[in-house]
């Protein structure tokens, strides 16, 4: 089913909006609270509409979710409309945070560069540990953020960035529920966040970009 451009707008508000909510109703309570929330994004493109740069994935879709934003808003058309689109909350399970604090300690080596995809609808918590339903096909692999997609900071922000296509699973049409970070290419306990969406149905040809956003701000009260 085609997303709506009523959906849609809504979706992007709430992805490039949500800090400004959250900052006017924390100000709301006190001056001296100070929050802020970054969000995943999901979002899916016909066969054919489209063609990205993998390295470039971050601000390329940024780029696309701001055009089409001021699209809606001024009632234009003039970049590509995706298949489907979702802000999502961003969860970051427990041992994410633990695994966080004994990178900063010395005490564990990893890197937070893998993304997983699945088909789960269970809600994200924070003491899961891993996807509840990971792709299991003989052409899915957790792919590279630092050499199959994009990773950086930006100010206070880390963005990670993932293309996905058809040619990551063994056959289509693939129902993508669910998606997490990963400090390993494989192995259970591994996953330092996870977030659900509703239902992003891949078909032949199809496009389908993660993006993360994870701030790490001070607050104060």
């Amino acid at each position: 089913m085609e997303q709506s451009e009523s959906n849609l707008f809504i979706n992007l508000l709430d992805y490039v909006g949500q800090r400004k909510i959250i900052q006017d109703q924390a100000k709301e309570l006190s001056h001296h609270i100070k929050m802020s929330k970054d969000s995943w994004s999901f979002t899916s493109y016909h066969a054919g509409s489209i063609t990205f740069n993998p390295s470039q994935i971050v601000e390329e879709n940024e780029k696309l979710i701001a055009e089409n934003l001021n699209d809606l808003v001024n009632g234009l058309n003039t970049t590509i409309r995706p298949k489907k689109f979702e802000s999502l909350n961003n969860v970051i399970l427990l041992q994410g945070i633990k695994e966080s604090i004994d990178r900063d300690i010395g005490v564990a080596s990893t890197e937070l560069n893998w993304n997983s995809l699945g088909s789960s609808s269970t809600a994200e918590a924070e003491s899961q540990t891993d996807l509840q339903s990971e792709f299991t096909d003989t052409a899915y692999a957790r792919k590279v953020f630092s050499t199959a997609g994009s990773r950086s900071r930006v100010n206070q922000t880390m963005k990670l960035g993932m293309l996905w296509t058809g040619t990551n699973f063994d056959a289509l049409p693939r129902t993508i529920k669910e998606a997490g970070g990963h400090w390993a290419l494989t192995g259970t306990a591994k996953c330092h966040a996870r977030v659900v969406s509703t239902d992003f149905v891949l078909d032949s040809g199809d496009l389908f970009v993660v993006q993360i956003n994870e701030l790490q701000e001070n607050g104060t009260l």
